[in-house]
This record gives C-alpha cells, structure tokens and sequence, in this order.
C-alpha cells in the first residue's frame, strides 16, 4: 500500500502553474527565482526555504499554510487504504508496475452485489478480488477516460457481463474501447449497489466528463482530487471548473467521508480541508 503522496510539494506547484497557463519564467519571476530554480523545485529536488513558498502560494492562489506544510512534508493521511464502512467494502486495487493506478471493487455485504470503478490494468488481479470477495459486479463505472483508467475495460465487461457507463463527453477518449460503454453517467444519476446507492457529480476539468461517484460514507473521486492536491489540467477554464466542482461538490461532503482517488492513497473530506493547498 501507499506510504507516500501522489504529489509531492513540486506537482502541487507546477499543477497550479501549468492549470493557470502561466510559463515556467513568468511564474519565477513573480517569485524572484531563475526558470531553473523554478524547475528544479517542480522535479522535487530541493528544499524551498519558508519566503519562497509564500511567494509561490500568492503567485498560484495557493492557501500559504497548507504549502508550506506540503514543502515540509508534513500531510500524510490517516487511512491510506481507506477504512471501513457500514454494509459496504471497498477494495482499493493498486493496478500496473511502474504507473500505478487505483481500480476498486464496491460491494455490498448484505446483498453480494458488487461494481467495479476504473479496471485500469491487470484483469487477471481484478477478476481474482471479484471472486476473492463473492461478489455479483452488475456495473463498471468509469470516472474518466484516460487509457490509464479503461485499460481492463473489455476483458473485464466480457467476463462479468456488467455493462460499462462513462459521461459522454468522454466518450472519444476511449477510441476503439467506446464500444464496450453500454450507457452515459449524468449528473444526479444515482447507482445502486444492492442497499447502497452512488450518486454521480460531475467534476469536468481533468478532463471534460469526469464524474465522482459519492455515497454518504465514501466518494470515489477518480482523478479530480488526490490527498494534499489535484488533477492536472492545462487550461485556465479546466483549472477553474475543476477546483470549483471539487470545492461545492466533494468538500461539503461530512469530514468523515473517505475520499478514493485514481491514483496514490486514499484521505477524507476532513483531511482534504485541513490540507490540501488548492483549497482554503
């Protein structure tokens, strides 16, 4: 399991950077650094002293406190696995080798019903936690279609016979996959998981359909949000979006839900909000 971030303090700044389409020198000149101190800092080499991370978070927006906590690498969360919830199970799936990626596995314990979310790779190791878990997988949700997330997508349709569904404005990400999705996610739509239900938020940005699936105990946030950051984007609308549908729709959730992320492990809403600079 995790015993690191997805992003360290250097991500969290070229995302900020990057979604605000600002140049590597235009951003270290408003912060007093050379375009290569600059880059060595997004690679993670180096330490910033305390004046430059507060230069960083007025030049990017960024809450000064919780930067400066990222540079210092004081944030790791709680239950990196995630935790228990009632009449649920949530089985986090650590897919690939050298990039990994989060795949789950939701069931409910007392129907045996179960849905996967993102079968990014290895669909020999997700089909076995199906088994493993006795599970009935009547649904594969995508939360966005990067290859990343879908890479298992058909073998694993083909061997549950669970339709796929992904947001629409996805769909042409998928490329030859898109045959595989039997349905479109929309906003307010409302899944249901044996007693449990899941409602779709749409949190475009990351990319154009991407959606988080939120139940009253836990959210399954693909790559919109990661603990102590974000995802990535490349323009100032997506930026923007993506930070404002995370701030209204997953961070008013009750602190004590557990927030699963596409990549890297998994935090709470209380954590997201004590933490992550993106957010103040």
């Amino acid at each position: 399991m995790y015993m690191q971030l997805e992003d360290h303090f250097g991500d969290v700044v070229a995302k900020a950077r990057r979604g605000q389409e600002l140049t590597v020198s235009s951003a270290a000149g408003q912060v007093g650094l050379t375009q290569a101190e600059l880059e060595q800092l997004e690679s993670g080499q180096g330490a910033p002293d305390e004046a430059v991370v507060r230069r960083l978070a007025q030049c990017l927006g960024l809450d000064c406190e919780k930067l400066l906590a990222s540079a210092a690498q004081r944030y790791f969360p709680l239950y990196p696995a995630g935790r228990p919830a009632e009449g649920l199970s949530v089985e986090m799936l650590v897919l690939g080798s050298d990039f990994l990626v989060n795949g789950y596995l939701v069931g409910c314990t007392e129907t045996s019903k179960g849905m996967v979310i993102d079968p990014g790779f290895d669909a020999e190791k997700i089909l076995k936690a199906i088994e493993n878990a006795g599970l009935e997988v009547e649904l594969v949700l995508l939360t966005h279609g990067h290859g990343d997330h879908v890479g298992a997508l058909s073998e694993i349709c083909q061997a549950t016979g669970a339709p796929a569904l992904i947001a629409k404005e996805d769909l042409p990400l998928l490329g030859e996959l898109r045959t595989k999705i039997e349905g479109s996610i929309v906003e307010g739509e409302v899944f249901a998981v044996g007693r449990h239900n899941f409602e779709a938020r749409s949190t475009p940005g990351h990319t154009a359909g991407g959606v988080c699936l939120v139940h009253s105990q836990v959210a399954l946030v693909g790559d919109a949000l990661f603990a102590g950051s974000m995802g990535g984007t490349r323009r100032r609308k997506d930026y923007d979006s993506l930070r404002s549908s995370i701030a209204e729709k997953i961070l008013r959730l009750d602190e004590r839900v557990v927030l699963y992320p596409g990549h890297g492990p998994a935090t709470t809403v209380g954590e997201e909000q004590a933490h992550n600079p993106f957010f103040t």
